[in-house]
Order: C-alpha cells, then sequence, then structure tokens
C-alpha cells in the first residue's frame, strides 16, 4: 500500500476536536436531565405522598448536590430515604449512581437490585430498567417471563418504549412462541411516534428479524429516521446496508460517512469500520496514492478500536493496518493525532 502526504499539518482532521466538545456537552446534558427528571419526580412523589421536595431538606439537598456535582452528599441523601424509608424515587436514584459511576465505580448488579426494589415501588423508567436487568441476566439468570413482566407493567405505565423490548421477546421467540407480526405491532406506534431507541429496533427487526418480515428497505427507513436524531447506531447500521447493497451502487465515500459518525459519536463498533474505509479508500486521482487526511483518519479511528473494541479478530487486523500506516506515516503527527485519540476517549 502506498500513501502521499498533503499538507503540512493536520489541521483538516478537525472532526476529533468538534465529537469532544460534543460528547462533553452530551455528559453534561445527561446529568442534566437525571437532575431534573430527579426534581420533578420529588416534587411530585416523595415517601408515597404528593408532596413537594422543599418539605423533605434531606431530600431537596441531594437534589441540590446531584446538580452541583457532589456525587458524596447527594448519593447519602439518596441511600437514606432509599433505605430508611424504602421510597421507590429514592431507591431508583440509587440505582443511576450504580449505574452511571457517580462518585463510584460502576455496579450493573446493585443497580438491578436497586432497580427491581424502586419497580416494586411503581416508579416506570425502573420497571422498565428491571426487565432489562432480568432480560440480560444481569442480578439474575436470565428470566424472559420476568423481563416480559416488567417491560408490561412499565408500557402500561406510559414508558411506551417497553413495547419495543417486549416486542424483542417475541420476535426472538425466548420464553414466549415467536410471533414477528405481533412484535412489529407492539413497536410500530412507539417508532411512529418519533422515539430514536424505537426505530432503531425496527430497524433491527425488518434486518434481522424473523425471515418472515426481513425488509432491507424498510430498516433503512427506518435506521435513518433515528439517524436524523443523531443516534449513533443508526449510522453505523445505515453503513451496513448500503457497503452490503451492491445493486445501490453506494459511493465509498458516503459509506465512510456513515462509519464516520457513528464513531465519531462514540460509537464503539463504528470505529473499526470507518479506519477500515478510510485505509481502504480510494487513491488521490492525481497521484495514485492515498491522501493525507484519509491516512491521518485510517490512523485515528483504527486506533480508537483497538483500544475500544471487545472484538479480538478486530483488533489484530487493526493493529496490522496500523503498523502500515505507521511505516510511511510521519513521526511529527504522532504526538497530535494521539492526544486527539486521547481527548475523543476520555
Amino acid at each position: 500500500m502506498a500513501f502521499i502526504l498533503r499538507g503540512p499539518s493536520l489541521v483538516q482532521v478537525w472532526l476529533f476536536d468538534i465529537s469532544a466538545d460534543r460528547n462533553m456537552k452530551k455528559a453534561l446534558w445527561a446529568l442534566l436531565c437525571a437532575v431534573t427528571f430527579l426534581s420533578e419526580a420529588w416534587a411530585d412523589k416523595v415517601n408515597g405522598v404528593d408532596a413537594p421536595a422543599s418539605d423533605h431538606p434531606t431530600l431537596q439537598d441531594a437534589q441540590d448536590a446531584l446538580a452541583s456535582g457532589n456525587y458524596a452528599k447527594a448519593f447519602n441523601g439518596y441511600h437514606n430515604a432509599a433505605v430508611q424509608d424504602k421510597n421507590a424515587l429514592a431507591q431508583f436514584s440509587v440505582g443511576l449512581f450504580y449505574q452511571n459511576g457517580w462518585g463510584r465505580e460502576i455496579d450493573p448488579i446493585t443497580a438491578c437490585r436497586w432497580f427491581e426494589k424502586s419497580a416494586q415501588g411503581g416508579i416506570p423508567v425502573a420497571q422498565h430498567l428491571a426487565g432489562v436487568c432480568f432480560d440480560e441476566g444481569i442480578h439474575h439468570v436470565k428470566d424472559p417471563a420476568a423481563a416480559a413482566y416488567w417491560f408490561r407493567k412499565a408500557a402500561q405505565a406510559g414508558h411506551h418504549y417497553s413495547y419495543c423490548h417486549l416486542a424483542n421477546l417475541l420476535m426472538t421467540g425466548r420464553g414466549f412462541p415467536k410471533d414477528p407480526v405481533k412484535a412489529l405491532e407492539l413497536c410500530h406506534p412507539v417508532a411512529q411516534q418519533g422515539s430514536p431507541p424505537a426505530q432503531l429496533w425496527m430497524g433491527k427487526f425488518y434486518l434481522r428479524g424473523d425471515p418472515a418480515i426481513r425488509n432491507k428497505q424498510e430498516a433503512y427507513r427506518w435506521f435513518a429516521a433515528a439517524a436524523q436524531k443523531q443516534t449513533p447506531e443508526a449510522f453505523y447500521y445505515l453503513g451496513l446496508i448500503m457497503q452490503s447493497d451492491s445493486s445501490a451502487n453506494q459511493a465509498p465515500s458516503e459509506i465512510r460517512q456513515m462509519f464516520e459518525q457513528a464513531a465519531a459519536l462514540k460509537y464503539v463498533p463504528g470505529y473499526f469500520q470507518a479506519g477500515k474505509h478510510f485505509y481502504d479508500a480510494e487513491p488521490d486521482p492525481g497521484t495514485g496514492q492515498l491522501s493525507a487526511e484519509h491516512l491521518a483518519k485510517a490512523y485515528l479511528w483504527l486506533s480508537a478500536a483497538i483500544q475500544q473494541s471487545q472484538n479480538p479478530e478486530e483488533i489484530s487486523v487493526a493493529k496490522s493496518m496500523v503498523q502500515q500506516i505507521l511505516a510511511v506515516m510521519p513521526e511529527t503527527w504522532l504526538a497530535e493525532l494521539d492526544q486527539k485519540i486521547a481527548q475523543h476517549l476520555q
């Protein structure tokens, strides 16, 4: 493989700077959403009765502490209410701390135990998460029947996205007879209302579900709808469909763009695909060799794949490609590129 380096600097490789800023904003937005949700929930239901959170200084203090990033104080406030008062919202809040690693190690098993307690107290989001815990066998052995019970409870209580998880049980026949038509009927209304996770499920059902309902065009339509809302996984699946559909004669640059967008949004499987497609990019028409921009991006995304992928074969191939890139890439590029990788993965 031959390369030509065009341009003296790496200013062309702007994507990591943008994605780093975007991901920081996403992290802050997730925290803000959690604080807002908990604040509104506490205002409506504290200790099982309608009462404002301000009537309970410990819980109000916990909310304020979470909003300011004081995880230790916030956790103590929620944990006290969860244990002493057996408050369902407090139990859900404690589960979030363990799920997201706020001020402590991420602990899915402990998180699931708290979500199950909260689910029993009637919190719809906790009921959904308890369903996921049973479905994936996180804190108990896998139990499709228990998962279905909680998904149904959550959906009936207004967490409509849970219908798509219930649909997946019917689509795969786990714990129930397969019923792909019923599965689509359950998930479709939620996706139609604009839920990106539900749109992802619909895309997956049509792409890889029961052979009786597979439809690549429908799959593409649903993934495209989710991608419009900047859903990382949707871009990845669009890339896969475009890559596999030889009849559509998709331009390599368009396929690269899909995988790169998934990678920029930190969807780990997108790293290898983006890096591989830049590594295999069409040569520069004037030189017959790879451009500097494609070379740098191949190194960036393949390096990210090596650090983040859980697929041994993928990591091995990525390492081989990176070695070939290093054989021709100027050493003066490495410090800046490695810094961009570290910032992106932080």
